[in-house]
C-alpha cells in the first residue's frame, strides 16, 4: 500500500482514499479500524475531533442520518452495483431482504436480519461517501461506549426513561446536543444506549465489485428502465444530474451567483 507523509490537506484527503480503495482491492473483508487513522488524519471539518476522547456530537449525527436504524445490528457491509453482482458473490436475492432506509440518503439499501447489510452504490463517489461514514460513526460509538462504561454505577440496563438531562450527563455534552440526539432516537433512546454499553463497534466491509464496466452496466439497467416507462424522452434532450438537484434552480434564478 503506498504511504507518504501528507504536506497538506488535498495530500491527506489523497492517502486517505489511495488507502480506502487499496483496502477494497481485497477479496476478505476490510475491519473499518484499519481505517480509522488515516480518516482522522485528513482532519476533515466534518469530523473535527475525531482523535478526542470527548464525543464530536455533530459527526456522530452527521454519519447517525446517514445510515439506516438497524446500524446498530449490522457487523458486515456489503458494497454491489448491481443484483447480478451481488449474486455472482454469493448474495442471492438481496432485493428480497428488508429494505431499509436513511433520513439523509436514498441509495438503495437492505438488510438479512442477520448482521449483513447490502448497499447498492452506483459509482466510486458512493464509496467514498459509505466509508467515511461508516468509520466516522464507529470511531464516535466507540467513544460514547467508553463514557457509558467507564462507571458501572453511571447507566444501567434499567435506565428506560432517559431524558436530554441525563443524556448530557452520561456522555458529558451540551444540553442541546443532548436533545438532539433524544430527538433522533426517539423512544429507543434507552434500546440504542443499552447496545452501545454492551459492545464496541467492528464493522468490517467488503466491495463485491469495483470494476469501471460494473458501473456502466448499472446505470444502463437504471436508464433501460426510465426509458421502457418514459419512451416519449427518445426524442427529447436529456440534461442528467447526478446529485445536487437544487443547482437547477440556483442557475435559473441567479441565487447561487
Amino acid at each position: 500500500m503506498e504511504r507518504t507523509v501528507p504536506k497538506s490537506a488535498s495530500d491527506e484527503i489523497d492517502l486517505y482514499i489511495r488507502t480506502i480503495y487499496s483496502l477494497l482491492r481485497s477479496t476478505t473483508d476490510v475491519q473499518i479500524r484499519s481505517l480509522e487513522e488515516v480518516h482522522a488524519g485528513m482532519n476533515s471539518s466534518l469530523h473535527i475531533e475525531a482523535r478526542k476522547n470527548n464525543l464530536d456530537t455533530s459527526a456522530f449525527i452527521y454519519a447517525t442520518l446517514r445510515l439506516p436504524s438497524c446500524i446498530a445490528e449490522v457487523n458486515t457491509i456489503v458494497l454491489g452495483q448491481s443484483r447480478l453482482v451481488f449474486a455472482r458473490h454469493g448474495y442471492q436475492e438481496v432485493e428480497k431482504w428488508q429494505q431499509v432506509f436513511t433520513k439523509a440518503r436514498r441509495r438503495p439499501t437492505y438488510y438479512d436480519n442477520n448482521g449483513t447489510l447490502a448497499v447498492f452504490i452506483a459509482s466510486q463517489s458512493d464509496i467514498e461517501d459509505v466509508v467515511p461514514v461508516l468509520t466516522a460513526f464507529q470511531i464516535e460509538w466507540n467513544k460514547i461506549h467508553n463514557l457509558l462504561t467507564r462507571d458501572s454505577q453511571l447507566f444501567t440496563d434499567q435506565d428506560q426513561n432517559i431524558d436530554p438531562s441525563k443524556l448530557a450527563k452520561w456522555l458529558d455534552i451540551s444540553l442541546d446536543d443532548a436533545t438532539r440526539l433524544n430527538t433522533i432516537w426517539g423512544k429507543d433512546t434507552g434500546v440504542v444506549l443499552n447496545k452501545i454499553a454492551q459492545q464496541r463497534c467492528n464493522f468490517k466491509i467488503r466491495l463485491l465489485s469495483g470494476s469501471l464496466s460494473e458501473y456502466w452496466r448499472a446505470t444502463r439497467i437504471w436508464y433501460d428502465n426510465i426509458e421502457k416507462s418514459q419512451p416519449k424522452l427518445l426524442d427529447r434532450p436529456i440534461y442528467f444530474i447526478s446529485s445536487n438537484t437544487h443547482s437547477i434552480p440556483n442557475l435559473l434564478s441567479g441565487f447561487a451567483l
